[in-house]
């Protein structure tokens, strides 16, 4: 099952929040980018949950020796080498999943039970460390976050006939300063707002 909800960031805490990964996510890149004008690389592999370099692609130019011979056309650096000393050395930003479950208390697992109490289990929303996340079109918004459809997993759980435990049974999308939107409203704030770049592209060129 496992689908999400979307809310427009407005005002408040995650207002601040987004603003301030969007910062860190500018601080990883340009850290990743001069790391990879000092190897000479034009390609890199980042950390899904927080941006840091994890290989790099050399290409046609000449494999530095501290690192590995690519296998699948990428290369990381050999243990105990200076470059696995620098790539250690990153300091990536926190993950968007994490920051916003922590936040505003989103659970991102479920446990059930049979009601006989023979049968139980768990299972996490989704992607494993994508379960929430932002959306956003610039550095300058508009912002949004999506998170898992907790009511609609739970519902689904107790028409089985499970007990589901807490955190994820009580659960509430109720969040101050944001507000909930459906998925085709923001695929049409992601299309109105692509038609503006777009027109101001063309008045660019034709100036």
């Amino acid at each position: 099952m496992s689908s999400h909800l979307i809310f427009m960031i407005e005002s408040g805490k995650m207002l601040d929040l987004v603003k301030h990964h969007i910062k860190e996510v500018r601080r990883v890149r340009n850290q990743s980018l001069s790391l990879m004008r000092e190897l000479g690389v034009d390609e890199c592999w980042q950390s899904e949950r927080n941006g840091v370099v994890r290989r790099v692609h050399f290409g046609s130019k000449p494999r530095h020796p501290d690192f590995t011979i690519p296998k699948t056309g990428s290369s990381h650096p050999k243990r105990g080498t200076e470059w696995a000393k620098r790539f250690d050395m990153q300091v990536g930003y926190e993950s968007p999943c994490d920051a916003i479950a922590e936040a505003l208390n989103v659970p991102l697992s479920i446990s059930y039970r049979s009601a006989d109490g023979k049968g139980h289990g768990s299972r996490r929303f989704g992607i494993p460390l994508q379960e929430c996340g932002f959306l956003y079109l610039s550095e300058k918004g508009p912002y949004a976050l999506y998170v898992p459809d907790v009511e609609a997993e739970v519902a689904s759980d107790i028409a089985k006939g499970y007990i589901v435990a807490e955190p994820a049974a009580s659960f509430k999308p109720e969040f101050e300063g944001c507000r909930r939107i459906t998925e085709a409203e923001w695929d049409f704030i992601v299309a109105e707002h692509n038609l503006k770049v777009e027109k101001a592209k063309s008045k660019r060129n034709a100036a």
